[in-house]
């Protein structure tokens, strides 16, 4: 008991201090020094968020907080002592929370050294060899010396080992927050350093404001190496976002076909490979004076594409019409673009493919299918599909329509005198002119032969025959050469059908073919226009059937097995057609059959 008393008294006398036993002998100093450790702890769970630093700015609060317990703890054994209690238990705790606190701020410098904790078994076994320690010294075998080295040491060696590995944290590129932690803890380990070597002015000096300090300048500390942490981590970023834009621009450039990049806020033109600029004509000098949508020639295509990217943000093979600066002459590509991020901005990454023969062999293909060989009017075919697509939209927006036949009066004789090259040339006029003289809206088609039908949208009956009038004078001024380069002259016959008779297309066109006919036998050169009244006769006569409204095709109209005539497909007609044609042009020249009537040619 002798032995424990004289230890304890001199663990008595010994002052601390980090636990500086001022601290707790007046509310200033408590005050101050417990609201620079909140200061702390709030830099600490700021700073928290950092996820790299987080683990040991912890273990280093926990460290520094036991301690500051530890310290109050030694406080009470003063006052406890002083009146005449018992110690020993308050000693050993002191003790035991210092053992911990060192082992926290231990844990805390082994993070930031080797970004891992010691392993459980070391830490067990500096645990269970301190407490043993403590023990020994304390109620074993009492050593007052020992007890207050003990003191000293854990705190010195817990300052010492967080001070070298924030020391060793300084070469980074960001290290405000570390250098000032360093000289924080190293400034403490001084102190304890010459606490421990027993320089006497140390040790007598009221030294209560250096945890106040040492907690102050470790909660700038934490702030600035949250912010160093972030620098950190930015710098990374930009180095990943450098090489992810190297990457992409070595892609782009290496690529066989043309690619550019553009931004998606203004349009303009960031990046562009060789190939693109070669395809679109720009100047690699001057790349952001550029737009992308500037090279649409369709700007309703552009904008068919823009909604499609803020739909789906990727769009592939999409069909676009191009013009570049250095041509007039717009082309097809094919585009596939991606919605990217790409050097801190959100772009446009666009790959094009040059399809402009492959839409010309298209429009080749379509117009052979579509298109009459000589004339280059549509043909039979696609004027009776196309109409009567027009005829169900008019019908819904309850609005007039006209079909024109027309037919070149005595073309046979034209053929026979000057030569079916001559005759082609009368085709083609005819063709132009009508083509020049009608809208754009207006539908013109080689019908067969010499004759041409013509569909009139939003043009009732007595504007047809107006429309018709004028068409029939503008072709008969018209002149074309012979071989020999003598004038030819020639006139059309046209009759007019309207929506007034039919919404049915055949019989439009039986009953068009029918004033036409009768434009014939009243002397040629002339226009007529089938009225209802004709209609009621034509139905009674039996050549058509009153129009069903729920078919848009009558099959007596029928004519897909008709085949059509053209002078340049060298085709040898068959004996039927040969008599039908022989029969036509009779009609249209009495002279061909001298002494043979009208009615004997019926």
């Amino acid at each position: 008991v002798y032995k424990r008393q004289v230890v304890i008294k001199q663990v008595l006398y010994e002052g601390a201090l980090m636990e500086s036993i001022n601290i707790f002998t007046q509310d200033s100093y408590f005050a101050i020094t417990l609201f620079t450790l909140g200061l702390l702890l709030f830099s600490t769970i700021f700073s928290s968020r950092a996820d790299k630093i987080a683990a040991p700015l912890w273990l280093l609060f926990i460290g520094l907080a036991v301690e500051f317990v530890a310290g109050g703890v030694s406080a009470e054994v003063t006052n406890v002592y002083n009146e005449g209690g018992s110690i020993t238990a308050y000693v050993f705790v002191e003790l035991l929370l210092l053992l911990i606190a060192m082992i926290f701020m231990a844990m805390a410098a082994s993070q930031l050294l080797i970004r891992s904790l010691p392993s459980s078994p070391v830490i067990v076994m500096v645990t269970v060899l301190g407490v043993v320690a403590i023990a020994f010294f304390l109620f074993i075998s009492p050593d007052g010396e020992m007890v207050n080295s003990m003191r000293q040491i854990f705190p010195l060696a817990a300052f010492a080992y967080i001070a070298l590995s924030f020391w060793a944290q300084t070469f980074q590129c960001f290290n405000g927050g570390n250098l000032i932690s360093a000289l924080a803890t190293t400034i403490v380990t001084v102190f304890l350093s010459m606490r421990l070597s027993g320089i006497q002015a140390v040790v007598a000096a009221d030294m209560w404001f250096i945890p106040a300090l040492t907690y102050t300048l470790l909660s700038l500390a934490f702030i600035m190496l949250y912010s160093d942490s972030m620098q950190t981590k930015l710098q990374k970023t930009e180095l990943e976002v450098e090489k992810y834009n190297n990457r992409i621009e070595e892609i782009i450039r290496s690529s066989p076909f043309p690619i550019i990049i553009s931004r998606l806020s203004d349009d303009k033109i960031i990046l562009a490979n060789n190939n693109a600029i070669k395809l679109f004509g720009i100047n690699p000098r001057e790349l952001e004076r550029y737009r992308l949508k500037d090279f649409f020639a369709d700007s309703d295509n552009r904008q068919l594409l823009n909604e499609r990217l803020e739909q789906e943000r990727e769009v592939q093979d999409f069909e676009i019409l191009v013009k570049t600066p250095i041509s007039n002459t717009p082309f097809w590509l094919l585009a596939s673009a991606n919605v990217i991020d790409y050097n801190y901005d959100v772009v446009l990454y666009s790959a094009y493919q040059d399809i402009t023969s492959r839409k010309n062999r298209e429009t080749l293909l379509k117009n052979q299918a579509t298109r009459d060989p000589l004339t280059s009017l549509y043909n039979r075919r696609y004027f009776e599909d196309e109409v009567s697509k027009l005829i169900l939209k008019a019908k819904a927006d309850k609005t007039p329509y006209s079909v024109l036949m027309i037919d070149a009066d005595l073309f046979k004789r034209v053929n026979d005198t000057y030569g079916h090259k001559v005759g082609d040339k009368v085709l083609i006029e005819l063709a132009s002119t009508s083509e020049r003289a009608l809208r754009d809206k207006d539908i013109v088609a080689r019908y067969g032969g010499e004759e041409f039908v013509v569909f009139l949208p939003g043009i009732d009956s007595k504007e047809g025959r107006g429309v018709a009038d004028r068409l029939r004078e503008s072709i008969s001024q018209v002149v074309v050469y012979s071989d020999d380069n003598k004038p030819v002259t020639f006139t059309v016959s046209i009759g007019v059908s309207s929506s007034e008779i039919s919404d049915n297309i055949d019989t439009l066109i039986k009953t068009a073919d029918e004033a036409l006919y009768r434009a014939k036998q009243n002397g040629r050169n002339r226009v007529e226009v089938f009225s209802p009244k004709d209609f009621d006769d034509f139905v009674k006569q039996g050549q058509v059937e009153r129009k069903d409204e729920s078919q848009n095709h009558h099959p007596v109209f029928d004519k897909e097995n008709v085949a059509e005539i053209s002078l340049l497909d060298g085709i040898e007609t068959s004996k039927l057609q040969n008599e039908q044609t022989f029969v036509e042009d009779a009609r249209e020249s009495r002279s061909v059959l001298p002494g043979v009537d009208a009615e004997d040619l019926k």
